[in-house]
């Protein structure tokens, strides 16, 4: 019994090495359980105990039929905190970049009026942008803020700060309500965010209070396949 313990340990310290140094890479199927057990001459078993604990624990992943494959490791990102997600991008190790698709003056139409609390086509600034790591389209946001509050936010290139940077450097954050769902996301989104008609976002409806009224009205979507989401209460 203790022999076999050892083996499947061995196995899987055997795969998760070949997936640190690339030579099993993401979305790429492993040997089967049959290969396994020829290479490491041992019952099947034994080798099912050992993906079943890298399933387990994130590493792979199984398919009926089709094999085992190894994981994409996802990035991460906490619902409870208003963390910069250039900073959070830097704290991996990774390379933030930003693509600011569009920044101007719009007419608020009645959905966006009621949720910032202001009259409909009354002049608010919207922007959209795609944020990047390492150069991989990882959240696709589209923000309606309050000039009143945040008005030279129209005049940023966001080159060097982002918008959610910019906004609580200005609009001192008093609430926060977050909505997160699970949706299909219409074409445009799909292709600044580089994902099929078929892969859910998770979105976060984001609304900001500050100094006693809304300032800002977010929806933040990040692809299912590159991103989770995460948080922690004491």
């Amino acid at each position: 019994m203790a022999i076999k313990q050892a083996l499947f340990k061995k196995i899987k310290d055997f795969i998760k090495k070949k997936i640190e140094e690339e030579k099993y890479l993401p979305d790429e199927k492993i040997p089967t359980e049959m290969e396994l057990c020829k290479i490491f001459n041992t019952s099947r078993p034994t080798v099912n105990k050992a993906i079943s604990e890298l399933v387990l624990e994130g590493i792979v992943v199984r398919f009926p039929r089709s094999g085992t494959f190894v994981t994409h490791k996802k990035a991460q990102s906490s619902i409870l905190n208003l963390q910069n997600i250039a900073n959070e991008v830097k704290n991996r190790g990774n390379i933030y970049t930003n693509e600011l698709l569009y920044l101007k003056e719009i007419k608020a139409n009645e959905q966006v009026a009621k949720v910032l609390n202001v009259v409909k086509d009354q002049k608010i600034f919207a922007s959209k942008m795609i944020h990047k790591e390492n150069n991989v389209p990882v959240r696709f946001d589209i923000r309606y803020i309050k000039p009143s509050l945040a008005l030279k936010y129209i005049d940023q290139d966001f080159k060097n700060i982002t918008p959610s940077e910019y906004l609580q450097k200005n609009c001192p954050v008093q609430k926060v309500e977050n909505t997160i769902e699970a949706i299909l996301v219409n074409e445009d989104i799909q292709k600044n965010l580089d994902i099929t008609k078929y892969e859910p976002c998770l979105l976060i409806s984001r609304i900001v209070i500050s100094k006693e009224e809304i300032s800002s009205y977010s929806k933040l979507y990040y692809p299912s396949s590159r991103y989770k989401l995460n948080s922690t209460f004491t």
